[in-house]
Parts: structure tokens; C-alpha cells; sequence
């Protein structure tokens, strides 16, 4: 009777590392670790995407404000004196005919 017959026969199982189930665990296990890795890589990449659309909102609705806001004063502007905004349109239509003659 050899020593694993006496084990298995007492419900002693050794644990052999190159055997078949012994490899399986440790993939099993390796598996395991990775998938937890990447669940956490991703949601750390979840919550940078996050931020950075808030940053971008953020910051768009500041140039939405800078614009409205120079759109304003440019609107106010040509009310009180449109003779430059005439002359800066006709000067701009004047040079696009020059420019498609050529």
C-alpha cells in the first residue's frame, strides 16, 4: 500500500503542484486577480471621463459666457455708430470680388 492509497483512503488528499487540478486552480486564480485588476483600471478610467467632462462643460460654458457677453457689447456697439461695421462688410465684400477674379 503506497503512502497516497493510505491518504486517500483517510480522505487526505496531498496536493501535488503539476498536477492537472493543481493548474486549473491556479488559473483559476490568476483569472481572478486579473479580472479584479481590470475592473478597477476601468473604473478609474471611468471616473478621469468623468471629470474631464466636467472640466470641459465647465470651461465651455465659460467661453459660452465670454462670447454672449462680447456679442453684447459688439451688438451695443454698431446700435450707436454703424458707419464702421458698414464700412469693415463692404471693405470684406469688395475683397472677395478681387480675390475670385484672379
Amino acid at each position: 500500500m503506497s503512502l497516497d492509497t493510505l491518504l486517500a483512503y483517510l480522505g487526505i488528499h496531498r496536493h501535488d503542484p503539476h498536477s492537472l487540478e493543481s493548474q486549473l486552480q491556479a488559473m483559476r486564480h490568476d483569472v481572478r486577480r486579473l479580472s479584479n485588476m481590470l475592473g478597477k483600471q476601468t473604473g478609474d478610467w471611468s471616473d478621469r471621463a468623468q471629470e474631464f467632462g466636467h472640466m470641459a462643460a465647465s470651461h465651455g460654458r465659460e467661453i459660452a459666457d465670454a462670447t454672449g457677453k462680447q456679442a453684447l457689447r459688439g451688438a451695443n456697439m454698431v446700435r450707436r455708430d454703424p458707419l464702421p461695421a458698414i464700412a469693415f462688410v463692404c471693405t470684406a465684400l469688395l475683397l472677395s470680388q478681387l480675390l475670385k477674379r484672379r
